[in-house]
């Protein structure tokens, strides 16, 4: 009798086992995504202090002309993003989804009278380790424009940089491959030596990518910017 309740004791315990291992079938695990990298850009025209406010609780800012660092973010899930300024949210109901390990830029852009939005979004580009060349590409951000309404982008005074003319919010298709050394860029009216804008003394080092851009600089049309990341 005793044999025989240990017996069934064993044969309870081993269909419990299955039983446990069985309610296993069927369910997916999945690895969490590697976190993104996410920068502002802060384009607007009036909008002293940009502010990102993410999932209510991660703030990234920019003062105007400028870029924030990149910050971690959550990946592979929606993030409930809102733009505004440290004292007010002028846009509430942006989503965005990010891929695991990706580096986004957002530029802010538009003004507080009328609508601030992001335009869409630029996948950074990062080298190889070891890489001896860089990359530089170019957005056009200045809007209040009329002979800055296309651009064309110069290296030294004597070599366009970039095949295409830039009407505003327009980014370069892909990088333009660089030697490191020390540069002078210039943004001018389209099909002229009109030069707009000059960022000069620009150092670029060995496997680094830089994203060239305007701004507008002032209310007055045509005052434009040009700065780089």
């Amino acid at each position: 009798m005793t044999m025989l309740l240990r017996s069934s004791s064993t044969i309870l315990y081993t269909l419990l086992l299955i039983a446990l291992c069985g309610c296993q079938d069927g369910v997916l695990t999945f690895p969490s995504p590697e976190p993104a990298l996410l920068r502002i850009v802060n384009v607007t025209t009036n909008l002293n202090r940009a502010r990102v406010t993410i999932d209510s609780t991660m703030l990234i800012e920019a003062d105007r002309g400028l870029a924030s660092p990149y910050t971690e973010v959550a990946a592979g899930r929606q993030l409930f993003v809102q733009v505004g300024s440290p004292q007010r949210v002028l846009r509430n109901n942006l989503k965005y989804t990010l891929g695991g390990g990706a580096r986004v830029i957002l530029f802010v852009r538009g003004d507080t009278t009328s609508l601030i939005e992001f335009r869409r979004e630029i996948q950074d580009t990062v080298l190889p380790a070891g890489s001896q060349n860089s990359v530089v590409r170019f957005t056009h951000m200045a809007e209040n424009v009329d002979k800055a309404y296309f651009v064309e982008i110069w290296l030294n005074g004597s070599q366009r940089l970039f095949p295409i003319e830039f009407e505003p919010g327009i980014s370069s298709p892909s990088y333009y491959s660089i030697a490191p050394g020390t540069y002078s860029f210039e943004v001018r009216e389209a099909g002229t030596t009109n030069v707009l804008a000059r960022l000069t003394d620009v150092t670029i080092g060995s496997g680094s990518s830089k994203m060239l851009y305007t701004y507008n600089a002032s209310a007055a049309i045509d005052d434009i910017s040009l700065t780089l990341f």
